[in-house]
């Protein structure tokens, strides 16, 4: 996208773009935005249409050609068959994960609502709750 390319692969590359940054809002476990992906790509929590969305990702990689295309579309690919392995070869991973995320998230609320507490504390006592 740097480079004045053709149009295809100026889509090709939004594409891409956007691709990586789904892979990446989903895998971050954070409640807000993994609702937020189940409710518009659902398919990415199913081990078959992930699979299929990463080969995909993977060869429109590799259709950028030249070296660092082949490598990334390789990368892509050897991450589908792993992570699909790991998720059909052991369910008890996700358990684990969707565990942890949720623990994550209710020691994030536990940090805002403590913050909102202290702002709200001092917009009513002035001086009061700065350190």
């Amino acid at each position: 996208m740097i480079t004045l390319p053709s149009l295809s692969t100026w889509v090709l590359s939004i594409y891409a773009t956007c691709g990586g940054l789904l892979i990446c809002i989903l895998e971050t476990q954070l409640k807000f935005l993994r609702v937020m992906v189940a409710m518009n790509f659902g398919f990415l929590f199913s081990s078959f249409w992930r699979f299929m969305f990463y080969i995909i990702m993977g060869s429109m990689a590799w259709s950028y050609g030249g070296i660092l295309g082949k490598v990334v579309g390789i990368s892509w690919i050897v991450v589908a068959v792993f992570n699909t392995y790991i998720i059909m070869r052991y369910p008890s991973y996700r358990k684990m994960r969707d565990q942890i995320a949720e623990e994550e998230d209710k020691r994030i609320e536990g940090r805002i609502s403590k913050q909102v507490r202290k702002q709200a504390f001092s917009s009513i006592i002035p001086g009061r709750g700065k350190k």
